[in-house]
């Protein structure tokens, strides 16, 4: 017997059960969860298969909260004590609504510490318990990544994110210092644990993401994903400039608390006070979240009112009983720390729905082959405060059961404030589904997941859909500026481009014909094609392109190289074989042995750019090549001879670089033993000899002064 949750249909409780387990751990390890198919499940989504789960097999393995994470983490492990825990949620199911909840939480809230609840009242005529005697605080639910960070004697020794155990965390210290709000000391040699969530504000987040769809890179999915995603690199350094913040919640192993706070309110005050912790920033904007009080079950829709106009994303309001000392007492679920605690209840937002009359159904296929369909619409629906043309239908299996097609009406919801997606069907019309892929007219496959999820497949290695973001890539390292993921996209659209090379051929006439550009559009996306700096007079900027069209881009071999996008082989591998070959079809042609052979390039590095060059790639590299023409390092007295450069140079690296270069010289990131020379100039301050030069007298690599490198030239 199949089971139906949300959009999904489970062909029993284990496949159910396996959904769950994995989701918990996509969650743990990258912030946010997709399924087996690379379909995301939004925060609703995975609460709801969650609980039907725990309804119909509440001994599932799924819920085995105590027992150490099976997630890979990088990096060591940061052991919590006392664990990071999660708690209750209060948010739409089918057997109680968030008010049942809530108000149960009251009650059991009252019982357990001996006080009177308040009259109740009727909301829209639905009981609502009042918190009476319960001092009650409430903040805005941050939705980002919880994070604990430990301090000793005022000094920051440790910082890891909460696991899906509560105890056995993700160390994130390399990190920490380079996140906005974190103190690398505190003010007074304080022995304490500051907790709180790392997220990264709206904002932000659409800046990150507008650069990378320049860049061509594919857009992060949400800010928690991306946060998650930072805390997880090697080097920290790569989380400078991530424009990560951290939210702090509470304070724990503070053994003098009570001489400083009592209650939630009290708490946040003093940490961010200047008296405190002064967790504040330049503006005196404290970095603790602030407690306000808790006093009706209406201020909760005020709240959420609110949330649609602050500049972080928040899913709900947290509620927790104000005096610390009776969240102690009453403790966690069960007596297990590891559990949720007793005194704070999580109340979700309420999703707002609109109906809409579904116009058109587009079918578009994706990077990964899926054939996803879209849902549009001419009369626009309105949610959180925007006007939506277009909305999610999730798969083909979810359309066909529900009868989804022209004519249908729907109810649409904004899942996670981002983006519309079909959640319910008031009126079916007849699912008519695509027999070919829409990029490449390959005939479709139809494809069953253990997800729950039936879609339609393109098997085309070749489609262009799949390809996208090489194209955008390659256009980037040419110099093309402007070209992003929608833009491409719509350029695969007209059917024109099947490869790389055939960007080239594009005219404003195919753009236009396709009604996706503009006159002015279609211009601009040739001037990037060609690199070449738009400018306001049309006319002129159509000038320009002709001429380009009649001659070769020139650019370096290397950066052309690294332009291909080959896996694991870059610029420095663009150089170091552009320094050892003749001619390109030198390259091309290599084989594995010879390729790695050359310093710089590994096995790995060398199976991959023979695999391309062999798989097709050659034949396009060679159309390539007739709209490109090559600059290749000079030969010279230089040439085979490898440098590496370290220390301050008067005249900057790159000046002594190009004229090795000039001469055929060959530049270096490290050292190695095919090193010949490595350079100097300024060393370190103390005197003590750098990295690169401690290995050079390792190997016996000769280390050389500007002097001795002018006498080579």
């Amino acid at each position: 017997m199949t089971i139906s949750v949300g959009n999904r249909v489970f062909k029993d409780a284990d496949a159910l059960e396996k959904l769950v387990i994995h989701a918990a751990t996509e969650y743990e390890i990258n912030g946010f969860v997709e399924d087996f198919d690379d379909v995301e499940i939004t925060d609703p989504e995975y609460d709801e298969i969650h609980a039907h789960l725990k309804k119909i097999k509440p001994d599932s393995a799924a819920f085995e909260g105590t027992s150490p994470s099976t997630a890979t983490t990088v990096g060591t492990v940061v052991v919590h004590d006392p664990p990071m825990t999660s708690i209750d949620k209060a948010d739409e199911r089918k057997d109680e609504t968030r008010i049942d909840v809530y108000n149960k939480w009251l009650k059991d809230t009252a019982r357990l510490l001996g006080k009177k609840l308040g009259p109740t009242i009727q909301v829209d005529g639905v009981d609502v318990v009042t918190p009476g005697e319960l001092e009650l605080a409430q903040s805005f639910k941050r939705d980002g990544v919880a994070l604990r960070i430990n301090y000793v004697k005022g000094q920051l020794v440790s910082a890891g994110l909460r696991p899906r155990d509560g105890v056995n965390g993700t160390d994130v210290t390399r990190h920490a210092k380079h996140i906005i709000g974190v103190p690398e000391k505190l003010p007074h040699p304080f022995t304490l644990s500051l907790n709180g969530e790392i997220e990264c504000h709206l904002e932000d987040f659409d800046a990150i993401n507008a650069k990378r769809d320049v860049d061509g890179e594919e857009p992060y999915k949400n800010p928690r994903g991306y946060t998650n995603g930072v805390m997880g690199r090697k080097d920290g350094k790569e989380s400078k400039g991530a424009m990560l913040r951290v939210s702090y919640y509470s304070i724990t192993g503070f053994d003098d608390w009570e001489k400083y706070y009592k209650t939630e309110g009290e708490r946040a005050r003093w940490a961010n006070g200047s008296t405190g912790l002064n967790l504040q920033n330049h503006r005196k904007k404290g970095y603790f979240v602030r407690m306000m009080k808790h006093s009706k079950y209406g201020e909760l829709g005020q709240m959420e009112e609110r949330a649609k106009k602050i500049w972080y994303y928040t899913d709900g309001v947290v509620l927790k009983v104000n005096d610390l000392e009776e969240q102690f007492e009453l403790g966690h679920h069960g007596d297990d720390n590891v559990k949720p605690p007793l005194g704070a209840l999580a109340w979700k937002y309420k999703e707002p729905t609109a109906e809409a009359v579904i116009t058109g159904i587009e079918w578009k296929a994706s990077r990964v082959g899926r054939v996803v369909p879209t849902a549009l619409f001419k009369k626009p629906f309105v949610l959180a405060d925007t006007s939506n043309s277009r909305a999610t239908a999730n798969n083909y299996g979810w359309m066909e059961e529900r009868g989804i097609g022209v004519g249908a009406v729907v109810t649409c919801k904004k899942a996670g404030k981002i983006i519309p997606n079909i959640c319910g069907v008031v009126t079916k019309a007849i699912f008519d589904p695509p027999k070919e892929c829409p990029t490449c007219g390959t005939g479709l496959r139809l494809h069953i997941s253990d997800s729950g999820n039936k879609d339609l497949r393109c098997d085309n290695k070749d489609c262009g859909a799949k390809h996208v973001h090489s194209w955008i890539h390659y256009m980037s390292n040419m110099g093309g500026k402007g070209l992003g993921t929608a833009a491409m996209e719509l350029i695969l659209q007209t059917g024109k481009v099947k490869t790389i090379d055939q960007l080239y051929q594009l005219s404003e006439d195919d753009l236009r014909e396709s009604n996706r550009f503009t006159a002015r559009e279609a211009l601009l996306a040739l001037a990037a094609i060609f690199v070449i700096i738009p400018i306001k007079d049309n006319t002129k900027l159509r000038r320009l392109i002709d001429a380009a069209r009649g001659s070769k881009q020139k650019i370096e071999g290397w950066k052309f190289f690294a332009a291909l996008g080959i896996s694991g082989a870059g610029r420095t591998a663009g150089k170091a074989l552009t320094a050892h070959f003749n001619t390109f079809e030198e390259i091309m042609q290599a084989d594995e042995s010879e390729l790695e052979s050359i310093d710089g390039i590994g096995s790995t590095t060398a199976e991959a750019i023979n695999l391309f060059f062999s798989d097709g790639g050659e034949e396009m590299v060679t159309r390539l090549l007739d709209q490109v023409e090559l600059i290749l390092p000079k030969k010279g007295p230089l040439s085979n001879t490898n440098f590496v450069m370290t220390g301050n140079f008067d005249l900057g690296k790159p000046h002594w670089e190009r004229l090795i270069e000039d001469q055929g010289g060959n530049i270096q990131s490290g050292v190695s033993r095919k090193t010949n020379y490595v350079v100097q100039q300024h060393g370190k301050t103390d005197g003590t000899p750098s990295g690169k030069e401690k290995k050079a007298n390792d190997l016996g690599v000769e280390i050389i002064s500007i002097p001795d490198l002018e006498k080579l030239l």
